[in-house]
């Protein structure tokens, strides 16, 4: 039975944390500050496919962070934010970019 209890509040915290993020089940896209791209979440809001114009797309986990959904990628960080229409990118070098993306579906 407390095995049982447990396995739905598992699923229960799952679908939870899944409607509160706004990124999830959506495809995205951004052009701003001399940085582009688009990207992919899945309806969970654990994975992120990242796709650029001149490389292959990339897919990295999503993880809970404390402003949003955060990943990692080749060449950079990503962390999509709660307002679920600004993400930060961070280049390997450190430098980090706000910019704003909209629903491309």
């Amino acid at each position: 039975m407390t095995r049982l209890l447990a396995t739905a509040a598992l699923c229960l915290a799952t679908a939870t944390a899944a409607a509160a993020c706004p990124w999830a089940g959506g495809n995205f896209e951004f052009r701003e500050h001399g940085i582009y791209g688009d990207f992919a979440v899945n309806a969970g809001c654990t994975e992120l496919v990242w796709d650029r114009l001149s490389n292959a797309p990339e897919t990295t986990a999503l993880t809970r962070s404390k402003h949003g959904w955060a990943g990692k990628l080749a060449k950079a960080d990503v962390e999509l934010l709660d307002n679920g229409e600004n993400l930060r990118v961070t280049g390997t070098g450190g430098a980090m970019r706000q910019v704003r993306a909209k629903r491309a579906d």
